[in-house]
């Protein structure tokens, strides 16, 4: 049976100052997006650090179901009416991983994230060679890390399919400032870098989703 895929796409809107004027400029690309057979949810959020930046959280029955997506004369459309969102700008959707492949993203995992205040996203380059021994430590030291920190409320990590040794990793914080302003003081964060800075191939510079808001669908 296939799993089920997430899948992250990046749409950095021009600038504008209403997000209802964002809203109406995304609105015929996410109709696109809706009728696609095989989608099963899609989220819509913001990049905290780059206010016009939309993402896109979709959950697919397969990835197979993406590709056809993205293969179809469907996706031709959805190219073509989000290009007024973003004034000569390029859509990132090629930023997949499986749902099930471990306990570390499973569903359950998924779900843990999708309602969280601001979501960590820290897409992990791995050195070559150096995925096994990165998930040795993300469960030796960083799972036990994150589920005592008072902050974090869940995380999800799985192999871009993309590039398996690339990582999606995405915490859940109760505030982009219980990552920043709190995480990073105490000792566990430390801790955590320790564990994996052999295995970064280029030091993660992590992100937040904010204001993530289901527009169809469901898992």
């Amino acid at each position: 049976m296939s799993k089920q895929a997430l899948q992250l796409i990046f749409i950095p809107h021009r600038p504008t100052p209403t997000e209802e004027e964002i809203s109406k400029d995304l609105a015929p690309a996410i109709e696109v997006l809706q009728s696609a057979p095989g989608l099963r949810a899609l989220w819509r959020g913001k990049k905290f650090e780059e206010r016009y930046t939309q993402v896109l959280v979709l959950v697919w029955d397969s990835l197979a179901s993406s590709h056809s997506f993205f293969t179809s004369p469907a996706y031709g459309k959805f190219h073509k009416v989000v290009q007024p969102a973003l004034n000569g700008r390029k859509v990132e959707w090629q930023q997949h991983a499986l749902l099930g492949t471990s306990d570390l993203d499973s569903e359950a995992r998924l779900k843990s994230i999708l309602n969280s205040p601001a979501i960590e996203v820290a897409l992990t380059k791995v050195v070559e060679g150096g995925v096994s021994g990165y998930y040795d430590q993300f469960r030796a030291v960083v799972t036990k890390v994150l589920e005592e920190e008072p902050g974090c409320d869940g995380y999800f990590i799985g192999p871009q399919i993309e590039n398996p040794q690339d990582q999606i990793l995405l915490i859940n914080w109760k505030t982009v400032d219980a990552h920043h302003e709190e995480f990073e003081k105490r000792p566990g964060f430390k801790a955590c870098i320790d564990a994996l800075f052999d295995y970064y191939a280029v030091f993660v510079v992590p992100w937040h989703i904010v204001g993530l808001k289901l527009v169809w669908g469901s898992i």
